[in-house]
């Protein structure tokens, strides 16, 4: 059963819990570090993952904070975000497409997030995407902000106005793409589709439900200057800005990889 008091502890926040910036940086840290993104469940659903992003908050706190597990973006983000709304922050559910392989982005419904109304400013809030990413939130502002030596900006797109562009920069690399949003208040009724309907409505769906129905298991934790991912057998480690890549070709560096994200005895 979901509670507050409960959930600050599991993160481990013992500080304010006004509505501040620096409220909200300690809390998204603290979630990256302590709740890890894990799709193992959610790859096995293919397109109807999409059913599940109005999640049953009591169910996921279970699972994911009285349990320890781990979840994909709408579990993690919804949980934070009934957390920061709690707590007395203005919040809206926002959506994002993802930069691919081939530099083009997603569709806008394929990743959900949060943007946080702060004394003028919105603040990006994501703990539910895999990386890498930021560690704490981001203000929508095109200069950059430096976090554990990785730079952040939110600019506008080149090529269509009425999107941001999320842009990261790590040590020895150029700004690149991480997603496109627009600062457009969501509802999660737009991820609905008509039951009686086989096929997805949307066709901005389609993407999405192709790259999950592949079933690749993703995985990523947080730690205190970085964060791990884990995309089938690739692993990319980011520490204080400097990238690691390594395909785990070894079954025992691959299982102590996932051991290490999941916090599970080896």
């Amino acid at each position: 059963m979901y509670d507050v008091g409960a959930y600050l502890a599991h993160l481990g926040h013992t500080g304010p819990t006004d509505p501040t910036v620096e409220t909200l940086r300690s809390l998204h840290k603290k979630h990256l570090v302590t709740v890890p993104f894990d799709n193992s469940v959610n790859a096995e659903r293919g397109d109807y993952i999409w059913d599940y992003v109005e999640i049953d908050v009591d169910q996921a706190f279970d699972d994911l904070i009285r349990g320890g597990g781990g979840g994909t973006c709408f579990e993690l983000s919804g949980l934070f975000r009934r957390l920061l709304t709690d707590l007395g922050y203005q919040v809206d559910v926002l959506a994002a497409g993802v930069r691919g392989p081939d530099g083009g982005f997603g569709p806008d419904l394929e990743h959900l997030f949060t943007g946080v109304h702060i004394d003028g400013s919105v603040w990006l809030a994501d703990v539910g995407f895999a990386g890498p990413s930021f560690i704490e939130p981001v203000r929508v502002d095109a200069e950059p902000q430096e976090q554990y030596g990785c730079a952040y900006r939110v600019v506008p797109h080149a090529e269509d106005e009425r999107y941001l562009v999320l842009e990261r920069k790590a040590v020895g690399t150029d700004w690149q793409p991480v997603y496109r949003f627009r600062l457009q208040p969501r509802t999660l009724a737009e991820w609905k589709r008509d039951p009686s309907q086989t096929e997805v409505l949307n066709p901005e769906w389609n993407w999405a439900g192709e790259l999950v129905s592949n079933t690749t298991v993703i995985r990523s934790r947080a730690f205190d200057t970085g964060q791990i991912m884990l995309v089938g057998r690739r692993r990319l480690t980011v520490d204080n800005g400097r990238e690691e890549f390594k395909v785990l070709v070894k079954p025992e560096d691959y299982d102590a990889t996932v051991s290490t994200i999941l916090r599970q005895a080896v």
